[in-house]
């Protein structure tokens, strides 16, 4: 009796074998058919022969000219459809430089947006700067006109005080002064003694 472990194996190399076997004929026949294919682009193209309107079917013989004349419409026909993919191609190469241009002069706008902006942030920290130093020198020049008026009645009140201080001396002085002058309004001397006798007063004192 043989072992069933032994007829697992057996059976699973069998499976393995038949499936290797499918795929090796698939893959020939992909091959096979992809030689087929590459010898077929490699033909020549038939020529573009017009036949004549009275024909109707059978053998048919070309003269060299007609061969040559189909020949060169092949040929132009080739011509025009390189002329056609060169023209999508450059249509294809167009559309993309716009694309780039487009995104281009986005890019620019946006970097003149931003440079705008940083002009006009700079212009209102100037501003503000300006305003600033003003605010600073008008306060300055407040504090020394204030200055300059608390010095000023200052120097009012000193003048006052001053002037004040001299009338009150003046007006001290003022008693004495009067008894001068009345001394001085009892005038000169008499001229005579008191027994009468006349004085001669030396030339100075006349």
């Amino acid at each position: 009796r043989s072992d069933p472990r032994a007829q697992k194996l057996s059976r699973a190399f069998h499976s393995i074998s038949v499936q290797k076997s499918l795929l090796t004929h698939e893959a020939q026949g992909l091959m096979q058919a992809l030689v087929n294919e590459r010898q077929r682009r490699k033909r020549g193209k038939a020529l573009p022969l017009e036949a004549e309107e009275d024909y109707h079917g059978g053998a048919k013989f070309w003269s060299p000219r007609k061969v040559n004349e189909a020949r060169d419409r092949l040929l132009q026909q080739g011509l025009e459809q390189e002329q056609l993919q060169h023209q999508r191609a450059e249509a294809a190469r167009l559309r993309e430089v716009k694309k780039q241009e487009k995104l281009q002069a986005a890019q620019q706008k946006r970097a003149a947006r931003a440079a705008a902006q940083i002009i006009r942030q700079e212009e209102k920290a100037h501003k503000a700067a300006d305003r600033a130093l003003r605010q600073a020198a008008c306060r300055t020049q407040q504090r020394l006109q204030q200055a300059q008026k608390t010095a000023q009645r200052g120097k009012r009140r000193d003048l006052k005080a001053a002037t004040k201080a001299g009338s009150k001396k003046r007006a001290a002085a003022q008693p004495q002064s009067g008894d001068d002058a009345s001394g001085a309004a009892a005038g000169p001397p008499p001229s005579q003694s008191r027994h009468g006798r006349a004085i001669k007063l030396p030339a100075k004192y006349r």
